[in-house]
């Protein structure tokens, strides 16, 4: 992902997997001073935690989508941030 792209993410946009929609952003995790994108809250559905998705996960943004290079499994075994 280029540096500062992370900058078009907002809460709500959509989150995309390798195999499916994982769910969408609750928060972008950054340094904007540094410039430096940590990842991002992820919000799995109405009744669940959100989880950390690293920022080194985000393969792209595109047409207000975020695309991860994770399955549905894997997006399942994330644990909430601590």
């Amino acid at each position: 992902m280029e540096r500062g792209s992370y900058r078009l993410m907002e809460p709500g946009m959509r989150v995309r997997g390798t195999d499916a929609d994982l769910g969408t952003i609750a928060e972008v995790v950054a340094d904007g001073d540094a410039d430096i994108f940590r990842g991002f809250l992820m919000s799995h559905g109405l009744f669940s935690a959100n989880v950390f998705v690293p920022g080194d996960r985000v393969t792209s943004v595109e047409d207000g989508v975020v695309h991860v290079d994770m399955s549905r499994e894997e997006a399942a075994n994330l644990t909430p941030p601590t």
